[in-house]
């Protein structure tokens, strides 16, 4: 996890990555710059939580004005969906998660959740004038997720 956490340090759009914080000891949390959002975002940041089975979640949120958007990736066995699956945004839940098929390198599964961040940024700046709250948000398959199995 310490590679990949300096790995994260070294993007131009990461401001800091805190390894194994004490409210998170099983986690590399990288925040993002300010300056990579518009101003209605007060600040977003990543969490990665790997296991040595190939287990893993990451977890982006974004902080709006007291509300927050977010949403998940996850490998691990659970009642509610195949083991790759994907939580929806703005609030993830076990009853809107979407089966997923993610790379078996980790690195590879950075490289989609990077493209997918990428694109709700440029859909966060395509808002600016009037901007979606994650109050307002209903996912509707955005971003064109090439990982989505579910219909």
């Amino acid at each position: 996890m310490r590679l990949l956490g300096s790995r994260l340090a070294a993007l131009s759009m990461v401001e800091s990555v805190h390894y194994f914080p004490l409210e998170k000891p099983d986690r590399v949390v990288a925040s993002f710059e300010e300056t990579y959002y518009p101003d209605v975002v007060d600040a977003a940041a990543l969490e990665l939580r790997l296991r040595l089975n190939g287990e893993f979640n990451l977890s982006y949120r974004e902080r709006w004005a007291g509300d927050r958007w977010v949403c998940r990736w996850d490998r691990h066995p659970n009642t509610h969906n195949t083991d790759d699956h994907f939580h929806v945004p703005p609030r993830p839940s076990e009853t809107t998660a979407l089966d997923a098929e993610y790379p078996a390198d980790m690195n590879d599964v950075l490289r989609l959740v990077f493209e997918t961040i990428e694109a709700r940024v440029n859909e966060v700046w395509a808002e600016t004038t009037a901007p979606v709250y994650p109050t307002e948000y209903e996912f509707e398959r955005q971003y064109e997720l090439p990982y989505l199995t579910n219909p």
